[in-house]
């Protein structure tokens, strides 16, 4: 009985006993090290391409990934990714001669919400901006000819149109403050 007291007493100790940090992170060191791998590799490529495109276009784009010879690139808006899809061949060129052989095929999607990424990662010390009024005002006459349209609107878009009808009365009512 007092053998597996003291089993028991020992495995309670043991748990509380400090170890070895990498005892602890044995398996999340693996994943820090290829996650830092993977990073050192994607700001490669992403200097590559800058090279490739020239400084201002890589200012709205990035490298997605790349996997299999397959290079993928996020472009802010479709106007880019046009235009991107017209420098493949060059983009593929570029990457070859920087020792990239592997590299086949350059394929280039649109994401607008990279643009939010690319500008933070291009301003890091820049703030998000503050969303504030654009300072533009409705007119009276606006106003009335959204009502106007409303009047032979269906019921749904009706309420639509007369909520920002509304914002030229709030509007008013701001300036005259």
């Amino acid at each position: 009985m007092s053998d597996i007291y003291e089993a028991k007493h020992y495995m309670a100790k043991n748990r509380y006993d400090p170890k070895q940090l990498n005892e602890l992170m044995g398996k999340w060191s693996d994943k820090l090290l290829n996650y830092s791998d993977k990073s050192k590799k994607m700001a490669e490529l992403q200097a590559c391409l800058e090279r490739a495109i020239g400084p201002i276009l890589s200012k709205k784009s990035r490298v997605a990934n790349y996997r299999d010879g397959i290079l993928i690139i996020e472009a802010a808006s479709a106007t880019l990714a046009t235009r991107l899809n017209y420098l493949k061949m060059d983009i593929l060129s570029q990457f070859r001669q920087s020792g990239m052989i592997e590299c086949s095929q350059v394929k280039v999607t649109t994401n607008p919400e990279a643009q939010q990424r690319l500008s933070s990662s291009h301003n890091p010390g820049k703030q998000s901006q503050s969303k504030e009024p654009s300072g533009r005002i409705m007119s009276e006459h606006t106003a009335a000819q959204l009502k106007e349209l409303a009047s032979n609107a269906p019921p749904s878009l009706q309420a639509k149109l007369l909520k920002l009808a509304a914002h030229a009365q709030k509007s008013a009512k701001k300036n005259d403050a």
